[in-house]
């Protein structure tokens, strides 16, 4: 990031919040060049380049110092029948940014993530053969906090597998209009990348992109060995084999496919749909009202763990499989550096709206 953008985010951060960043733990930002910055001094922020080329300021690192923060945000009046309300999503979606942060400014906290000269790819989940996806309000409400931090609608797109899908999710398929862009990969891979002992592709859309922010829904996924699809099983919308990674091969598969580079690299905000949970039944779901965010997809979805088991228990279903299922690859990620899955390691906050 030139060092003239990050004056300007210096700017944008209060000394308050620079220390609420700094306790944090938010890594070598907090302690030596922003608050440099942030004093008027000219010594850019440490950063790291990543395989794309993209050099990014410690703040946006996926695993900053210290334990991984997950935030869970529960809000009360989300829903009204069967409506979400715009209002309380941009609510909750502020509290997260902040507390994740530790900035009280919430625009500031967008702006440290994400640049206006960024292009933003945004992983949603519409799979077919369901009826829940990734919600189409939640979405878009991060589109717009990213508007307001100064990314051009046109520089954001939402993807997944295929438009087909996509649009039975509710979304807008928008290949190259004005305003947001939204369609599915249909067929674009680039195949240069071994998962085991499989060469595989990933989605051109997410390769074109600087900055990932993956957007799950909470699901239950016995059948096919996962026990459970959260943020990391999200990326099975991201490359051209997931039919081939399932039950055996997905507990090392699903690890080694998000520690690919391109991922996880770009990987930059993970923002979990769990305002309605998926039971086993792709037709059935518990009710909910919260969002889970963090940087960590590994620590992330051990709160996702947690959820979900405790639906199950509170409705009298059996959460021992989802737990036995999802332990191990959750296990095998942290090993390969994806992310944290040990309770000593993760910040887990919780806030209640409404």
């Amino acid at each position: 990031m030139p060092t003239e953008e990050i004056q300007n985010m210096a700017k944008r951060i209060s000394r308050r919040d620079f220390l609420r960043l700094a306790a944090a733990g938010l890594g070598a930002a907090a302690g030596g060049p922003l608050l440099a910055a942030c004093k008027g001094g000219t010594t850019p922020m440490t950063a790291t380049t990543t395989a794309s080329g993209l050099r990014r300021p410690e703040i946006m690192q996926m695993h900053p110092a210290g334990p991984s923060r997950v935030v869970q945000t529960h809000h009360a009046g989300v829903w009204s029948g069967n409506s979400l309300q715009p209002e309380a999503l941009k609510q909750m979606l502020d509290v997260s940014i902040a507390r994740l942060t530790g900035l009280t400014d919430t625009l500031a906290a967008w702006q440290a993530l994400f640049a206006p000269t960024e292009r933003i790819a945004i992983k949603v989940n519409t799979l077919q053969f369901g009826s829940f996806w990734t919600h189409v309000p939640l979405v878009m409400a991060v589109v717009e906090r990213l508007q307001a931090a100064g990314v051009p609608a046109e520089q954001v797109v939402i993807y997944d597998r295929l438009s087909g899908d996509l649009a039975g999710g509710g979304f807008t398929i928008n290949r190259d209009g004005p305003g947001v862009r939204c369609h599915g990969t249909d067929q674009a891979y680039t195949r240069q990348w071994d998962v085991l002992d499989t060469r595989v592709g990933l989605s051109d859309v997410l390769l074109s992109c600087d900055a990932l922010i993956n957007m799950p829904i909470l699901k239950t996924h016995i059948v096919d060995g996962g026990g459970m699809s959260f943020a990391l099983k999200n990326h099975y919308g991201t490359f051209d084999q997931p039919s081939n990674f399932h039950n055996e091969r997905l507990l090392t598969g699903l690890p080694a496919l998000n520690a690919l580079a391109p991922i996880r690299e770009r990987t930059r905000l993970v923002i979990g749909d769990a305002l309605k949970v998926v039971q086993q039944n792709p037709y059935a779901a518990f009710e909910g009202d919260s969002i889970c965010m963090s940087f960590d997809p590994v620590a992330h979805d051990v709160q996702g763990l947690q959820i979900l088991t405790r639906l199950q228990a509170a409705n009298e279903l059996e959460s021992e499989a989802t737990r036995t299922l999802a332990t191990p690859w959750l296990q095998n990620a942290a090993d390969l550096g994806v992310g944290t899955n040990l309770a000593d390691q993760i910040d887990f906050i919780e806030e209640k709206l409404g």
